[in-house]
């Protein structure tokens, strides 16, 4: 026991210690999150708040929309835990570089399985707990509930965390024996990310936009009642909504909450003694299965092995990278949700009035660039700036090599520009048609994207070698760290100016259009362009000359 809480009690004692230590304290970038993320639940509050005011407004009908509504969250939540709680349980019990040591001490298995899932529950579970607290605050706000309202359905709550912990820790020890523990990631990454592209693609079809603006009350009953038959209630998802809601009126109706609630609570009691007898007999087994899988991957073996002898250094960069990308099924769910962007984009621009004036549309085309933009910038921040960093310790192979850093950053360049003007070309092709846009705002655009297209990738390149981090294998933590937020500002940058600089030329254009003038001289447009194809070509090459001095220089 004594283990156990020493184990359990590490990760909160280094955050303690990071506090005594102010001047090594990222403070700059918590308080950043910290106020990304109070503007975030202060938004999601004031729209949980709107839908609940406008469902009670409803007669008859408003308490089962209610009902209907948190029945539907919890499902939501319940499938985002599992999911959550799998890939934190092969982080924490299977690929966390202490097990190590942890196995090597004189310290049991299953205390160590305990520990790492206190570590688990809490790193899959903050996030759903971030999502309740707006929730249950604009729920309690239009019913005007008092303060037990809040910690009966935080009593709720805890179980309904607990149980699908419990139940993913299982499954993913008893999986172990058969899958390694890297590939099982990389399966289970793209599983969900099926899942999610399917969850926002039919949610966004459903056109639940209807409901702030329906022609009559009936519609909200028919779209309510559409979502009706994921309400299983066999699931916690079920009973957990059903507490909630009735944890405001308990005094009224003691036996809805109460009853539901103890039945959260003895599922998740006997869900975790499930999960540790399963565990006591498996987890060392599962371990020692996952350990000899480690190593070099074998995607990276075989694209090694299938490289021409004759391609030169750097033709075999891209084609070991091409290899790589085919084999990597982490990196398919990405291109999946590229897809799903890609139709939710479409069917908004579907849905503009046919009635709008053809200018108008030209003018929302305009402004829709910026946003294709920033579509770009957020692709190559997952794909290209995290490339340099995730090289690790090959990258003091490839200092020695036969290739300057200048030359290996413009192929990492060249191989990412391929796919971004693929994308970059459909979302402006699917939506010229659809807005019916001129051949003169059509041929704007087009070069518009291409420019932008080149300059957000050598900004993603240059940046990602000028603030490469080696040490870490997670692209996520790659972007999320300062360099990232650097190239984000840049790029949102880049993209501000150029529409500034090309707003002057078409707002002339149109104005000769629409009042059937001549153009009064291309001269400033002529500048305009100028000033943009300038831009963009110091974006590209000054990051990527700047990022390759940096890599000579850093010492590995």
């Amino acid at each position: 026991m004594y283990s156990f809480g020493v184990l359990v009690s590490t990760p909160f004692r280094a955050i303690f210690n990071s506090f005594r230590r102010p001047k090594e304290y990222p403070w700059f970038r918590t308080g950043f999150f910290f106020l990304v993320g109070l503007i975030l639940l202060s938004t999601v509050f004031g729209l949980f708040r709107l839908v609940f005011h406008y469902f009670y407004h409803q007669p008859m009908i408003g308490p089962f929309l209610v009902t209907r509504m948190f029945s539907l969250a919890f499902m939501s939540f319940l499938f985002m835990l599992v999911y959550s709680n799998i890939m934190t349980s092969l982080s924490s019990h299977y690929l966390s570089k202490d097990l190590h040591l942890l196995m090597a001490m004189p310290i049991r298995p299953i205390t160590v399985f305990m520990a790492k899932s206190v570590e688990a529950v809490i790193g899959s579970s903050w996030m759903v707990v971030m999502m309740c607290i707006p929730l249950y605050a604009a729920y309690g706000y239009v019913r005007h509930a008092e303060l037990s309202f809040y910690l009966l359905a935080m009593l709720t709550t805890v179980p309904f965390l607990l149980i699908p912990a419990a139940f993913s820790m299982s499954l993913t020890t008893g999986l172990m024996y058969i899958f390694p523990a890297r590939r099982m990631r990389e399966l289970m990454m793209l599983l969900g990310t099926l899942i999610f592209m399917t969850v926002v693609v039919v949610f966004r079809l459903m056109e639940p936009e209807k409901l702030m603006t329906p022609k009559d009350e009936t519609q909200i009953f028919e779209f309510m009642k559409s979502l009706a038959a994921p309400s299983a209630p066999y699931l916690p998802s079920a009973w957990a909504g059903k507490a909630v809601v009735a944890a405001n009126s308990v005094g009224l109706d003691p036996w809805s909450y109460w009853f539901n609630t103890g039945l959260l609570w003895v599922v998740a009691i006997l869900m975790w003694i499930v999960c540790y007898f399963v565990a006591r007999a498996t987890y060392l087994g599962a371990w020692r299965t996952s350990n000899e899988s480690m190593g070099v991957r074998k995607s990276l073996r075989r694209a090694a092995k299938w490289l021409p002898e004759k391609a030169g250094p750097y033709f075999a960069l891209l084609l070991k990278d091409i290899r790589v990308f085919i084999r990597e099924p982490a990196q398919w769910g990405q291109v999946l949700l590229l897809g799903a962007l890609i139709l939710i984009y479409v069917f908004n621009l579907s849905k503009i009035p046919s009635d709008v004036s053809k200018g108008l549309k030209s003018l929302l085309f305009f402004l829709n660039l910026g946003f294709i933009g920033l579509i770009m910038t957020a692709v190559a921040a997952r794909f290209l700036f995290p490339l340099v960093s995730l090289e690790g310790g090959t990258m003091a192979v490839l200092r020695r090599a036969p290739i300057t850093m200048e030359k290996y950053l413009w192929v990492r360049w060249m191989g990412g520009i391929i796919p971004l003007l693929l994308l970059a070309m459909t979302l402006v092709g699917f939506s010229i048609p659809i807005l019916d846009v001129d051949l003169f705002m059509g041929v704007i655009a087009t070069l518009t994207m291409v420019g932008m297209t080149l300059a957000v990738s050598g900004l993603a390149v240059g940046c990602g070698a000028a603030f490469a981090r080696f040490h870490i294998t997670n692209p996520e933590e790659i972007i999320t760290s300062p360099g990232g937020f650097i190239y984000m500002g840049l790029s949102m940058f880049y993209i501000v100016l150029v529409l500034f600089l090309e707003a002057q030329p078409v707002r002339i254009y149109y104005w000769a259009m629409m009042f059937k003038r001549e153009m009064p001289g291309w001269g400033p447009s002529v500048a305009a362009f100028s000033a943009v194809a300038l831009l963009t070509v110091l974006c590209v090459i000054i990051p990527i000359k700047k990022g390759a001095r940096l890599l000579e220089k850093r010492e590995l």
